[in-house]
This record gives structure tokens, sequence and C-alpha cells, in this order.
């Protein structure tokens, strides 16, 4: 077991004791936690009361902007999520590329941006830029630059990378550029990470967008069998299966001349 002292255990401990507190049955003045609503609203409460007494830490600013993050994609306020951002920006300002830490701050800070934008999108499609997605790509890249091959990450920053792409984050046409990088992320992914049929999936939606753009039969029945692989290796009752035969009902219709379905 690791020494109290280390770094790495105490940040953790200190994420875990805000997010997810043992004493979480009561809140403010007693009254009984029973919502995750009332769950997140305690657990901004806590993080709050950290900045306040650690305002120069980033790992502070970073729990802060995680537990607004939680709020916001709970259904929170488009102000929840730029909260959540401005947390994550000042995690980012305070603790540099040294931290050591620092990969995760910028992967989080992308994925927030990323979130935020894909509710823009739902709400109004036509008028969303995908070059709105320009600074996740560039802080999600810049999470791989600082993330060693061998780290168990390094699969997941670069699959969110090839999301961001897929998406037209770095401009239209750049879909082989996607699907490379969700092959690397594949590659490099351990045998055993429990996130390997999400990188598998990511693969097979960007391979059948790529069908759909070049107008590929055999680029569609890559993807077909990209998605199916994505299916074996996640778990049977995992929600994630109705997706992935999503992906190889579309990717079947491409192979067979059905055109771009949705």
């Amino acid at each position: 077991m690791s020494d109290q002292s280390d770094p790495a255990r105490t940040r953790a401990e200190l994420l875990s004791d805000i997010l997810f507190p043992r004493d979480r049955a009561t809140g403010p003045g007693g009254a009984l936690v029973t919502t995750s609503k009332e769950a997140t609203d305690d657990a901004i409460r806590r993080a709050q009361a950290l900045v306040g007494a650690q305002g120069k830490d980033p790992w502070a600013h970073f729990i802060l902007g995680l537990a607004q993050g939680l709020r916001y994609l709970d259904g929170g306020t488009h102000a929840d999520g730029e909260r959540a951002v401005e947390a994550l920006r000042e995690a980012v300002r305070l603790g540099g590329r040294t931290d050591p830490d620092a990969a995760l701050i910028l992967q989080q800070l992308a994925a927030t941006l990323a979130a935020m934008w894909a509710n823009a999108f739902t709400r109004d499609p036509g008028g969303t830029d995908p070059a709105g997605l320009g600074e996740a790509l560039r802080l999600a890249r810049e999470s791989v630059e600082l993330t060693p091959e061998d780290d168990p990450n390094f699969s997941v920053r670069l699959a969110q990378v090839a999301e961001f792409i897929g998406q037209g984050a770095d401009g239209p046409g750049r879909l082989a550029e996607a699907v490379e990088t969700a092959e690397r992320a594949l590659a490099a992914a351990h045998p055993d990470d429990p996130r390997l049929s999400q990188y598998q999936h990511t693969h097979a939606i960007l391979k059948a967008h790529l069908a759909a753009e070049e107008g590929s039969a055999g680029t569609a029945v890559d993807a077909e069998r990209s998605a199916i692989r994505a299916g074996h290796l996640a778990h049977p009752y995992d929600p994630a299966q109705m997706r992935i035969i999503g992906t190889i009902q579309r990717a079947r219709t491409l192979s067979a001349g059905g055109g771009p379905s949705a």
C-alpha cells in the first residue's frame, strides 16, 4: 500500500471524499440527501469550500469543475456548463503542463466543451458550426501529447481526438484521419481495458461515416465488422449495445447501396 503522503493517493482520496463522501446521508442542517440533484449540489458546496481553503491548488478547481459538470450533464443550465468550464480553465492555468494530472485536466476540459457543443447542436443542428469544437480538439491533442503511450489512459485520449476530428472540429474531409486515429487507440489499448468496446465502436462509427462520404461498399463492410466486434466486446446487458446495433444496421444499409442513412 502506498504511503498517505503520496500525492496521487492524496488527490484520489480528496476527489472521492468530495464527490462520493461517506457521510452523504445528510446534507446542510442535517437534511436527508435523497436525490442525485441534492447529492450533486452537496458535492459542489464541498468543492467550493475546498477552493476557498486551497485556492492556489489546481486540483481543488478541477474537482469543482467536475462537480459543476455533473450538474450540467444531469439536466443543468448552460450557466452550469460555463461554470464547469471556468473552473477547469483555472485548473489548467494554475497547473500548467507540469502538473502531474495535466493530461487528465485537459481531457476533462475538452470533454466539457464538447458536451456543451453537443447540446447546442441538438437544439440547432443547422446553426451549430463544427469549428466550435476546435478548442476541444486542441486540448484533447495536448492531453495525448502529455500522456505516455504505455499509460492506461492513452487510448481513451486518442479516441477522444478521433471523435472530435470525425465531428468536423478540424474541418471537413478529415474522416480518414479520424479513422486512423481510432485505429491507433485500438492498437494501443490493453486487451483487458474495460473501455475496449467503446474504442471499437468509435472506430465503427467513423468507418461508417467514411463509407457514406466515399460511397464505398467495402468501407461499409469494414464498419459493420468493426461494430460487430464492438458488440462482442461489450457486456450483453450494456446499454451501449442498442447504439452498436444501430451502427451495424447503418453499415449494412450503406454496403447494400442504400445511401447515407442517419
